[in-house]
């Protein structure tokens, strides 16, 4: 068996999104200005809660375009767990520095690069 055919099943598993974990960076970010904008006084607050109770709205009810997460599983040059993002298509191995490829929900051994085309 060459290294090209080898991989290991790496499940996808999504980022918890329950409680305060909904929110996003931006949703948190348009909170403080909402917040920051309040402090001013009545003018900022006329603009301060419409942007709060948006960002409240936008996590608690519109879905992520984006499905976040992890790919876990076993690295298939070593067996050493490994993971990789949701956005993620090769990934080197933290044991044994093997490139592996992301592909669905495996991990695939790619095979190893000459010293010639590592440029660094």
């Amino acid at each position: 068996m060459t290294n090209e055919s080898k991989s290991t099943p790496a499940p996808f598993q999504p980022n918890d999104r329950r409680g305060l974990k909904r929110f996003n960076a931006i949703e948190i970010l348009a909170i403080l200005l909402g917040l920051g904008a309040c402090s001013i006084g009545l003018i900022g607050a006329i603009i301060g809660i419409p942007m709060i109770l948006a960002a409240i709205y936008s996590a608690v009810f519109i879905p992520p375009k984006v499905n976040r997460g992890l790919y876990i599983g076993k690295c298939p040059h070593c067996g050493a767990a490994m993971s990789a993002t949701h956005y993620q298509t090769e990934v080197d191995c933290p044991s044994c520095a093997g490139d592996v490829a992301v592909r669905d929900s495996r991990f695939i051994a790619m095979p190893k690069k000459t010293a010639g085309h590592k440029a660094a």
